[in-house]
């Protein structure tokens, strides 16, 4: 137990304070709500009967008036404060005018607040509107000396408190400070601090300026609008305005980079845009052989050297790392073969072991990054070698998007298909259970023994059975894989001076003996000839060669780009409307139109199409023993193919790119059978863990064999 200090005989009769006083039970403090007049329990007198409290601020129990026997000392008000005998007001020390006393509606405002009815017993909150007299009764100090400013209670809370002028009580608050600053105790006037509007604790003033218009909502709200705003403009209208500031170029297409579903291209920094904006304005339009103005949709100058074309690297571009087994090629593909230099595409082929085959080269595709649906496509090139060799196989050329080069089981039942008609045609071998037509088992090669076609059948045809893999739109669609070349170059064949270019299509399935309609062709150069390869067990094609400067060849004494071009477009709604015209050596060498390759009644097959699906671009340097006879005496190595540009133009109004377009769809089904277009060593459909759709034409010719 604590021992208290006793106390000296203030009152001068020998009499001294016990040392530890007794007092009466302390109540407990009452809650906000209840009476705000608690019964005042009287002080426990001392031995000598006399009052043994001093008042003090913090001790506002103790008695106003000092009399005979007990001791007065300044209250804990401040240092110049003091406790005037008789008084039951308190001044300060620079004011000694008395205080008056608190009206009524002060006074009981006052009580809201040191009762916790309203606001608080602290601080800011006690907001006291008068000065306060001690009361005539007080409370146990538990830590008080003569000359002390701070005087502490753990008796109650709320220690008691006396308004001026009244022997009313109330609970008092806990007041931290040594001067209350907003009560004058000169006047007992009340003076607002600047920020008690924040905490004004009548409840009628709680509500004023709450409503759901007021002023303060609404500017609230348009700060609100206005930090929106500024965010909006940020992030969605310094883009737009950025872009409004560049020239707009507008395509139909989808899957294409930098292309939206509505066909707009924006352009913007640092991203990749289908047109170069290194291309010439005079090049951006052309008129077609077919009398219509063209526009350009595409282009790569390549004039940025150094590029690299590894997968992921170029967003329209991808070399492949892979043996194209297809033409059982003694070259490996390879990506780092192919690269930018002196503003122009290099694809080099040279004697590098790789892959346990003698060379090395480069195969270029835009396969699912860039596509375009019929149009006009031109490059610049410079051939490798010379006009004498013989060997070398550079080519330029275009294939379905729904079938990947060099990727077997993609190609499987897809390649050279341009069909959509549902007849024998899509059936393996273009053949029934009946083994008819008889034109199919008897028109092919010698060594074939006279079979047609080796080809497995359409994969997904005009004939699919509904419910079955199929691509789309519809299984009553047939999709195909076609293939029409830009050029391909090689020795002359026909005896001329030096080097020749094959320019091609590929068609299934076959007319009868690979003949087609010669009527339907047109030869404009003298230098252009029919080529007398019409096809074999697995393509029936239609080409013509056209002979080739010397000054085309790198190695020429003055090597010059030349151009290359196919113009094509097909019909979906009336195939027999389809054209192609091809550019040699920057002139119109040939051209075609659908009835080259009409319906043929001897293998009972209908009218092939010009393609009408999304077309991507080829371009490589291979080496082939199926090509034309490797002499390497002739060849210089390493060797160069050379782009200096690539363009894809389209009809004005007309523009269709992307290899995704809404009526060929090509992406859900890749994705689907991913690993066919991802497998360069998968050859067959099935090696990629799929099967043909049923057909609809096996089902009608079995039925009809249960009945021979």
């Amino acid at each position: 137990m604590t021992s208290w200090p006793s106390r000296p005989d203030v009152g001068g009769d020998n009499t001294y304070h016990d040392s530890q006083p007794a007092y009466a039970n302390v109540p407990t403090s009452p809650s906000p709500m209840e009476n705000l007049h608690p019964p005042v329990r009287s002080p426990v007198p001392g031995a000598n009967g006399r009052n043994s409290y001093v008042p003090s601020r913090l001790n506002p129990n103790a008695p106003a008036t000092a009399g005979p026997g007990s001791r007065s000392r300044p209250p804990s008000w401040g240092p110049q404060a003091a406790l005037e005998p008789g008084r039951t007001g308190v001044s300060t020390s620079s004011d000694n005018s008395q205080s008056s006393s608190l009206n009524g509606k002060d006074a009981q405002d006052i009580r809201n607040v040191m009762t916790g009815a309203v606001g608080s017993g602290f601080g800011p909150y006690a907001n006291v509107r008068g000065s306060f007299a001690a009361p005539p009764h007080n409370r146990f100090s538990t830590l008080s000396s003569v000359g002390s400013v701070v005087s502490l209670t753990t008796d109650s809370k709320y220690p008691s408190m006396y308004f001026p002028n009244s022997n009313t009580p109330v609970q008092g608050g806990f007041f931290p400070y040594s001067d209350t600053p907003h009560i004058d105790y000169a006047t007992n006037s009340f003076t607002p601090d600047e920020d008690d509007a924040l905490h004004d604790p009548d409840p009628r003033k709680m509500n004023e300026g709450m409503g759901p218009m007021n002023w303060r909502g609404v500017l609230n709200l348009s700060f609100v609008l206005v930090i929106v705003c500024a965010l909006v403009a940020l992030f969605a209208g310094y883009p737009i305005i950025s872009y409004l500031k560049h020239d707009q170029i507008y395509f139909a297409g989808s899957n294409v980079v930098g292309i939206n579903a509505t066909g707009q291209a924006a352009v913007i920094p640092n991203l990749p845009q289908l047109i170069d904006p290194e291309t010439p304005d005079q090049a951006k339009t052309r008129t077609g052989f077919d009398g219509e103005e063209y526009e350009l949709v595409f282009s790569d100058e390549f004039n940025t050297d150094g590029r690299t074309f590894y997968p992921g690297d170029d967003p329209f571009w991808e070399g492949v790392d892979i043996w194209y087994g297809a033409t059982e090629d003694i070259e490996w593909y390879d990506p780092g073969q192919i690269t930018t230099a002196n503003g122009s595409l290099v694809i080099t082929l040279e004697q590098t072991p790789s892959h346990g085959l003698a060379y090395k080269s480069g195969m270029l595709q835009s396969w699912n990054k860039f596509c375009f649906s019929g149009g006009y496509v031109e490059v610049s090139v410079l051939f490798p070698g010379d006009q004498l060799a013989m060997g070398f196989w550079p080519a330029a050329w275009t294939m379905g998007n729904l079938g990947r080069p060099g990727f077997g089981a993609s190609t499987d039942g897809t390649w050279p298909y341009t069909y959509n008609s549902c007849d024998v045609g899509t059936l393996p071998n273009q053949t029934t259970a009946a083994l008819t037509p008889t034109a199919a088992q008897t028109s092919g090669k010698t060594k074939t023994n006279g079979v047609l076609s080796y080809l497995p059948g359409q994969r997904v045809s005009a004939c699919t059975c509904p419910g079955e893999d199929h691509p789309g739109p519809n299984v009553n669609v047939g999709r195909n894989a076609p293939e029409i070349d830009i050029f391909e170059a090689e020795r002359s064949k026909t005896g001329g001076p030096g080097g020749q270019t094959s320019q091609s299509s590929q068609y299934a399935p076959f007319n009868n003996a690979y003949q087609y309609n010669t009527a339907a062709t047109t030869l404009y150069l003298p230098t252009t000839y029919h080529n007398t390869f019409l096809g074999s067990e697995t393509q029936q094609s239609i080409s013509s060669l056209t002979d080739m400067d010397e000054s085309w060849f790198e190695n020429s004494a003055n090597p010059t780009y030349t151009t290359y071009g196919l113009e094509f477009l097909g019909d979906d709604k009336n195939p027999a409307n389809g054209f192609i015209n091809w550019v040699a050596g920057g002139q119109h060498s040939w051209g075609l139109t659908a009835a080259a390759f009409g319906p043929d009644a001897l293998t009972e097959i209908s009218q092939r199409t010009v393609s009408v699906e999304p077309m991507a671009i080829v371009m490589n340097l291979g080496i082939s023993e199926s090509f034309q006879t490797v002499d390497t005496s002739t060849l210089t190595l390493p060797a160069h193919l050379r782009f200096d540009y690539i363009r894809v133009y389209q009809r004005k109004g007309q523009t269709n790119v992307g290899c995704d377009p809404e009526n060929y769809p090509t992406a859900k089904y890749i994705n689907d059978h991913i690993a066919a277009y991802t497998n360069a060593n998968l050859t067959f459909w099935k090696d990629a863990g799929f099967t043909f759709p049923k057909n609809s034409q096996v089902c009608i010719h079995r039925y009809a064999m249960r009945w021979i």
